[in-house]
Protein backbone atom coordinates (compact mmCIF):
# COMPACT_ATOMS: atom_id res chain seq x y z
CA UNK A 1 0.00 0.00 0.00
CA UNK A 2 1.21 3.55 -0.73
CA UNK A 3 2.31 5.50 2.57
CA UNK A 4 0.33 8.83 1.99
CA UNK A 5 0.74 11.80 3.65
CA UNK A 6 -0.40 14.91 4.10
CA UNK A 7 1.86 17.24 5.96
CA UNK A 8 0.11 20.57 7.95
CA UNK A 9 1.84 23.90 6.44
CA UNK A 10 2.82 26.77 8.40
CA UNK A 11 0.79 29.39 7.11
CA UNK A 12 4.07 32.42 7.48
CA UNK A 13 6.42 29.56 5.83
CA UNK A 14 4.76 30.05 2.35
CA UNK A 15 5.69 32.36 -0.11
CA UNK A 16 4.09 35.92 -0.08
CA UNK A 17 3.08 36.65 -3.90
CA UNK A 18 2.06 40.39 -2.69
CA UNK A 19 5.73 41.39 -2.53
CA UNK A 20 6.25 40.60 -6.13
CA UNK A 21 7.10 43.99 -8.58
CA UNK A 22 4.21 44.52 -10.21
CA UNK A 23 4.67 45.96 -14.18
CA UNK A 24 1.65 48.29 -15.23
CA UNK A 25 -0.16 47.73 -18.99
CA UNK A 26 0.57 50.98 -21.35
CA UNK A 27 -0.83 53.83 -20.14
CA UNK A 28 -2.40 54.12 -23.89
CA UNK A 29 -4.47 51.35 -23.31
CA UNK A 30 -6.60 53.76 -20.86
CA UNK A 31 -7.00 55.83 -24.07
CA UNK A 32 -8.66 52.89 -25.96
CA UNK A 33 -10.77 52.42 -22.83
CA UNK A 34 -12.04 55.44 -23.10
CA UNK A 35 -12.36 55.59 -26.61
CA UNK A 36 -14.48 52.65 -25.99
CA UNK A 37 -16.85 53.45 -23.12
CA UNK A 38 -17.50 57.00 -25.30
CA UNK A 39 -18.33 54.82 -28.22
CA UNK A 40 -20.58 52.53 -26.23
CA UNK A 41 -22.23 55.36 -24.40
CA UNK A 42 -23.27 56.93 -27.59
CA UNK A 43 -24.59 53.69 -28.77
CA UNK A 44 -26.82 52.93 -25.83
CA UNK A 45 -28.02 56.31 -25.61
CA UNK A 46 -28.56 56.22 -29.53
CA UNK A 47 -30.53 53.19 -29.12
CA UNK A 48 -32.42 54.81 -26.30
CA UNK A 49 -33.76 57.22 -28.34
CA UNK A 50 -34.30 56.21 -31.15
CA UNK A 51 -36.85 53.33 -28.76
CA UNK A 52 -38.39 56.40 -27.36
CA UNK A 53 -38.95 58.20 -30.58
CA UNK A 54 -39.85 54.81 -32.19
CA UNK A 55 -41.86 52.69 -30.18
CA UNK A 56 -43.17 55.66 -27.90
CA UNK A 57 -42.47 54.23 -24.73
CA UNK A 58 -43.92 55.57 -21.72
CA UNK A 59 -42.19 58.32 -19.56
CA UNK A 60 -42.82 56.18 -16.67
CA UNK A 61 -40.70 53.40 -17.88
CA UNK A 62 -38.24 55.59 -20.43
CA UNK A 63 -36.53 57.71 -17.82
CA UNK A 64 -35.78 55.30 -15.38
CA UNK A 65 -34.69 53.37 -17.90
CA UNK A 66 -32.08 55.76 -18.80
CA UNK A 67 -31.68 56.81 -15.26
CA UNK A 68 -30.30 53.22 -13.95
CA UNK A 69 -28.29 52.94 -17.06
CA UNK A 70 -26.37 56.17 -17.00
CA UNK A 71 -26.09 55.71 -13.20
CA UNK A 72 -24.71 51.83 -14.13
CA UNK A 73 -22.10 53.13 -16.61
CA UNK A 74 -21.21 55.86 -14.53
CA UNK A 75 -19.47 53.46 -12.08
CA UNK A 76 -17.98 51.14 -14.97
CA UNK A 77 -16.39 54.60 -15.75
CA UNK A 78 -15.26 54.70 -12.02
CA UNK A 79 -14.55 51.29 -12.22
CA UNK A 80 -11.92 52.09 -15.32
CA UNK A 81 -10.78 54.80 -14.58
CA UNK A 82 -9.58 54.11 -11.14
CA UNK A 83 -8.59 50.66 -11.89
CA UNK A 84 -6.11 51.28 -14.09
CA UNK A 85 -3.70 52.51 -11.89
CA UNK A 86 -4.39 48.70 -10.21
CA UNK A 87 -3.29 46.63 -13.10
CA UNK A 88 -0.68 45.03 -12.76
CA UNK A 89 0.89 42.08 -14.26
CA UNK A 90 4.18 40.17 -11.98
CA UNK A 91 6.47 37.63 -13.46
CA UNK A 92 8.35 34.80 -10.97
CA UNK A 93 9.71 31.99 -11.35
CA UNK A 94 7.17 29.62 -11.61
CA UNK A 95 4.15 31.57 -12.63
CA UNK A 96 2.65 34.84 -13.61
CA UNK A 97 0.30 37.01 -11.86
CA UNK A 98 -2.22 39.68 -12.75
CA UNK A 99 -4.48 41.98 -10.68
CA UNK A 100 -6.87 44.63 -11.57
CA UNK A 101 -10.02 46.28 -10.47
CA UNK A 102 -11.06 48.57 -8.28
CA UNK A 103 -14.93 47.81 -6.90
CA UNK A 104 -14.08 44.07 -7.54
CA UNK A 105 -10.60 43.46 -7.13
CA UNK A 106 -9.52 40.70 -9.29
CA UNK A 107 -5.63 38.45 -8.72
CA UNK A 108 -5.08 35.83 -11.20
CA UNK A 109 -2.15 33.60 -10.09
CA UNK A 110 -1.42 31.01 -12.73
CA UNK A 111 1.60 28.55 -12.47
CA UNK A 112 4.06 27.80 -15.65
CA UNK A 113 3.54 24.07 -14.97
CA UNK A 114 -0.26 24.24 -15.92
CA UNK A 115 -0.43 26.51 -18.79
CA UNK A 116 -0.93 24.88 -22.23
CA UNK A 117 -0.80 27.66 -24.74
CA UNK A 118 -0.11 31.20 -24.74
CA UNK A 119 -0.95 33.60 -27.86
CA UNK A 120 -0.28 36.75 -28.82
CA UNK A 121 -3.63 38.42 -30.16
CA UNK A 122 -4.58 42.31 -31.51
CA UNK A 123 -7.59 43.40 -32.68
CA UNK A 124 -8.49 46.58 -34.98
CA UNK A 125 -8.73 49.05 -32.33
CA UNK A 126 -5.38 47.72 -30.88
CA UNK A 127 -3.80 47.84 -34.06
CA UNK A 128 -4.44 51.38 -34.50
CA UNK A 129 -2.54 52.05 -30.60
CA UNK A 130 -0.39 49.34 -30.93
CA UNK A 131 -1.22 47.74 -28.77
CA UNK A 132 -1.18 43.41 -27.79
CA UNK A 133 -2.99 41.21 -25.49
CA UNK A 134 -1.10 38.11 -24.19
CA UNK A 135 -3.57 35.03 -23.53
CA UNK A 136 -3.06 32.28 -21.33
CA UNK A 137 -4.48 28.84 -21.52
CA UNK A 138 -4.71 26.46 -18.82
CA UNK A 139 -5.85 22.49 -18.83
CA UNK A 140 -9.82 22.87 -18.73
CA UNK A 141 -10.43 26.11 -20.09
CA UNK A 142 -11.66 27.00 -23.99
CA UNK A 143 -11.70 30.98 -22.86
CA UNK A 144 -8.10 31.53 -21.46
CA UNK A 145 -7.69 31.53 -17.53
CA UNK A 146 -5.21 34.74 -17.65
CA UNK A 147 -5.96 37.53 -20.24
CA UNK A 148 -3.74 40.68 -20.03
CA UNK A 149 -4.61 43.39 -22.10
CA UNK A 150 -3.03 46.70 -23.30
CA UNK A 151 0.80 45.17 -23.90
CA UNK A 152 3.03 46.57 -25.83
CA UNK A 153 4.25 44.16 -28.86
CA UNK A 154 8.06 43.81 -27.45
CA UNK A 155 6.18 43.51 -23.85
CA UNK A 156 3.62 40.73 -24.23
CA UNK A 157 6.51 38.95 -27.03
CA UNK A 158 9.08 38.89 -23.75
CA UNK A 159 6.56 37.32 -21.34
CA UNK A 160 5.51 34.58 -23.93
CA UNK A 161 9.19 33.98 -24.67
CA UNK A 162 9.61 33.43 -20.77
CA UNK A 163 6.61 31.36 -19.88
CA UNK A 164 7.89 29.31 -23.50
CA UNK A 165 11.56 29.03 -22.25
CA UNK A 166 9.58 27.98 -18.12
CA UNK A 167 7.30 25.54 -19.57
CA UNK A 168 10.16 23.75 -22.16
CA UNK A 169 12.33 23.42 -18.75
CA UNK A 170 10.03 22.03 -16.55
CA UNK A 171 9.33 19.28 -19.51
CA UNK A 172 12.43 18.69 -19.00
Amino acid sequence: MLDFQNNTLNINDLPRFETVEGHPVASVYLKVLRVLYVFWFVVLMGAFIALYLKVNILALIFYPLVGVSVISYSLLIVEIEKGFGLRRFGIREKDIIFQKGFFVFKETIVPYKRIQHVEVRQNIIFKAFKLFTLKVYTAGSSSGDLSINGLSQAGADKIKAQILKVAAIDED
